[in-house]
């Protein structure tokens, strides 16, 4: 029954979509406290760090429109694509059709469902993904990417060794690198000046593989307009220790998402501390 009212409502023009989002994302944020503290505390430091403005119900709101503008994505493959405006379009085809193979690295910010998409239009490419944990969210999840030209591999053994083939054959491969990594895979690295548990595999893959790294971000147009995909690459190379590492990792991050702020994932519990991790250093 929940599917199919999903189904309806991604079936929604993209503008309608986004504003009953908008509105479900701020009814979320007055509704539910847990939600509202982890929100309101990981927007108000970013901000203070960065110094952006602290608009919380901005960002709840537009938390709403991410998560529609992932249902219409899914739902209007061939539309969503005709809506995007890309930066550096050349640079991207060039990165991804010269054989040489591509590391794309994004974040929750905006429309990031459409980002593999951009990558297929010209290649192959393979993305990790971790599993959700309700199975019928994981099932309309792996059901609605469905794509000819992209293979969605979880997180895991098999999933890594399948991101390491398809370097090797030359294709691009995406990875969210903001999500909190299980233990032993990740360090604590500063993200907007809160250590947080960071995934090590990016970098650590880029050594292995010796291949270009472009961080990619697609940002939210206005409403019913699509999405601009940013990107910058990668000239030089990550610093040997694996901390400062991560942290330029988070670096590059923290510029794209200060180009618009509200349109992180900032609810997203992204400083806990993994089972079994050490403590996160104290400065």
């Amino acid at each position: 029954m929940l599917y199919f009212i999903l189904r309806l409502f991604s079936s929604l023009p993209l503008a309608a979509i986004q504003i009953i989002g908008a509105g479900t994302g701020v009814l979320v944020y007055l509704f539910s406290p847990r939600y509202r503290r982890r929100l309101y505390k990981n927007h108000q430091s970013a901000a203070h760090y960065s110094g952006f403005k602290s608009t919380p119900w901005r960002a709840a709101a537009e938390s709403g429109m991410m998560f529609a503008d992932t249902l219409w994505i899914w739902r209007h493959p061939k539309s969503s694509i005709a809506k995007v405006s890309i930066e550096h379009l050349d640079q991207v085809i060039e990165l991804s059709k010269n054989g040489k193979g591509l590391i794309v690295l994004a974040s929750h910010l905006g429309g990031f469902e459409i980002v593999p998409r951009i990558f297929a239009e010209h290649t192959r490419a393979t993305v990790m993904y971790r599993p959700a944990r309700k199975r019928w969210v994981n099932e309309l999840m792996l059901q609605s990417r469905k794509h000819s030209k992209i293979d969605f591999v979880e997180a895991n053994i098999g999933g890594v060794r399948q991101i390491k083939r398809a370097l090797i054959r030359g294709e691009v491969v995406g990875l969210l690198a903001d999500q909190v990594p299980s233990v032993g895979d990740g360090v604590w690295a500063k993200f907007f000046n809160q250590y947080a548990y960071t995934t090590s595999f990016p970098i650590k893959l880029a050594r292995q593989a010796d291949v270009a790294i472009l961080f990619v971000g697609a940002e939210r147009l206005g409403l019913g307009r699509g999405w601009i995909v940013k990107s910058r690459l990668m000239t030089e190379a990550f610093p040997d220790c694996l901390v400062d590492a991560c942290t330029e990792m988070n670096r590059y991050f923290e510029g794209s998402i200060i180009s618009k702020p509200n349109q992180y994932m900032w609810s997203y519990n992204r400083y806990k501390r993994p089972v079994g991790a050490e403590l996160a250093p104290i400065d």
